[in-house]
């Protein structure tokens, strides 16, 4: 019991300071004025691999988790292209969340990435803003969400409120109220991708993937703007939607039938129990409270 409620304790810890670093990414990225997206990949690196490092070698070192799930899975073309399709129906899904959020509340425009990231960022550093805006930041979260911390808490409490909980920490992490449904949705999928094939990087495959066509989006509607795009923007969203989730789940149906799949370990603890061994240590609190400062009170 005890190594169980020190291994909370060092998963809260790392949360609050993967949250504190992603506070102070504004001051690193002062440091790349010039180059932005520098900036912002630095800013990303600090924020999730030092945490997710610095969790990965006390448990190690402490011996309460024997296996992270960092290492590569056998990967069969059903396998990936589950992940991409996947990925992809959660990224329309969300677009289609956030674009309904916004008609409903009668804000104008829709954030779909940060503000740094324009059309014209894309055509005259393509690479760079894929490495920064794309690649980086799916890997790193991943390998900190889903490929250690889930697993410290699938250990404690079991498969699914593992995912649920990490899902939560995702959606807190992007830090702000209007955009919290779609990446709670994002992160479960990601949760259960990597519990299902035992490994972080197919998760990583659906969230590139998820970044990927939020850029496309975002160049889309940026160069056609004045074409009218947007009056078919949610007509056509819906429509690739219900094709990617046909393939999603026509590929898992698959997968279940050649007994690729896993089923979930059962919950270990009653309900309540589970809850308060994952929420109730000083790491997760602070963390919770430095996202009500910033997301509801704008404090910091």
């Amino acid at each position: 019991m005890q190594a169980k409620n020190r291994s909370a304790f060092y998963a809260g810890f790392s949360l609050f300071l993967c949250f504190g670093l992603l506070y102070t990414s504004g001051t690193v990225q002062q440091l790349f004025f010039q180059q932005p997206l520098i900036g912002m990949l630095a800013a990303t690196i600090l924020a999730f691999l030092i945490p997710a490092a610095g969790l990965a070698l006390v448990l190690r070192k402490k011996g309460y988790l024997s296996g992270l799930r960092l290492g590569f899975p056998r990967f069969r073309l059903k396998k990936i292209g589950l992940s991409i399709s996947a990925g992809l129906a959660a990224s329309l899904l969300v677009v289609l969340i956030n674009t309904m959020y916004f008609n409903v509340s009668g804000t104008s425009g829709i954030e779909l990435t940060v503000s740094i990231v324009t059309a014209d960022s894309l055509r005259q550093s393509i690479g760079m803003t894929l490495l920064g805006v794309a690649v980086i930041p799916a890997m790193l979260e991943e390998i900190f969400l889903r490929g250690v911390l889930q697993p410290v808490y699938e250990k404690l409490t079991g498969t699914w409120p593992a995912i649920v909980f990490t899902s939560i920490v995702f959606a807190m992490l992007h830090g702000t109220l209007s955009n919290f449904i779609g990446p709670l949705l994002a992160g479960c999928l990601y949760g259960y991708l990597t519990y299902e094939f035992q490994s972080v990087w197919p998760a990583f495959i659906a969230h590139l993937s998820n970044n990927l066509l939020y850029l496309l989006i975002l160049w889309l509607t940026d160069t056609y703007a004045s074409f009218g795009i947007w009056e078919y923007f949610s007509f056509l969203s819906v429509i690739i939607l219900l094709l990617f989730l046909y393939l999603t789940f026509r590929t898992a149906e698959d997968l279940f039938e050649d007994d690729e799949m896993p089923h979930f370990q059962r919950r270990k603890l009653p309900i309540l129990q589970t809850i308060l061994v994952m929420t109730l240590n000083p790491g997760f609190l602070v963390f919770v409270l430095a996202f009500a400062a910033k997301a509801v009170f704008g404090l910091i």
